[in-house]
């Protein structure tokens, strides 16, 4: 008889869950950002999308594990800098200085310009403040659901790839909004097919990457969560198949 071999532990499963529970920690139940960089630009604004939004907004660089810079957007209020004033008299204006190294929470949002038709992925911030000593950081972690069908493609570098987007609730918009992110390699292939009103939750990192529009000959920015970890916790379905067993 065979000695029976203990299954051999997959530690990078277990660090990534112990991130995404730490993440979703202190109320923040099914989305929550992490994120530690430099400020690029920032401005102040009186709307969002066309919503009425006193306060600011900025875009954060933070650096990938190989080097390369992604750039964040982020929206924020006086609020959100009052929380993360340290009490050493700092006013508005030391936080909003361009190059300056700031530690941001908050969700991760969508909103349609109607105006331009252009999607605006951004993290919505509960708080931002100066953090000069901050290791960089850039963590995502969402509980939702599956928007659309699933769309699996090959990278002309022989990449796997499944992009997704993940339904969460719309903090300014009162309803949901959906979170496009991309899944790679294994994810992809395991994701590819799954189905739209699925149950997911996912670590991952905000990611930005440019790319050409062939149709007006523009480069544009695409911003998107980059998925790290992803598991179904329910299928399309079943909810309804079970209530009527």
């Amino acid at each position: 008889m065979k000695k029976r071999q203990d299954k051999k532990p997959d530690f990078l499963r277990d660090i990534n869950t112990e991130i995404m529970e730490e993440l979703m920690a202190g109320g923040i139940k099914d989305n929550a950002a992490g994120l530690a960089g430099k400020l690029k630009e920032v401005e102040e604004i009186t709307e969002l999308c066309g919503l009425r939004f006193i306060g600011y907004m900025a875009k954060i660089e933070t650096p990938r594990p190989q080097g390369t810079l992604d750039e964040v957007i982020v929206a924020f209020t006086e609020a959100a800098l009052n929380r993360g004033q340290t009490g050493d008299g700092l006013c508005i204006e030391s936080f909003l200085k361009e190059g300056s190294k700031v530690l941001v929470s908050g969700k991760v949002q969508t909103l349609k310009d109607f105006k331009s038709g252009k999607m605006l992925v951004f993290i919505l911030a509960d708080f931002l403040g100066l953090a000069e000593n901050a290791m960089m950081q850039d963590d995502v972690a969402l509980r939702g659901i599956i928007a659309h069908k699933p769309v699996y493609r090959t990278t002309p570098r022989g990449k796997r790839i499944t992009d997704i987007s993940i339904l969460v609730n719309s903090e300014l918009a009162g309803k949901q909004c959906s979170i496009p992110c991309i899944c790679w390699q294994e994810n992809a292939d395991e994701v590819a097919g799954w189905l739209p009103g699925d149950k997911v939750k996912l670590l991952g990192r905000c990611q930005s990457r440019e790319y050409l529009k062939q149709t007006e000959k523009e480069i544009r920015t695409v911003y998107e969560i980059s998925v790290s970890f992803i598991k179904r916790t329910g299928e399309a379905g079943n909810e309804i198949k079970n209530n009527h067993k």
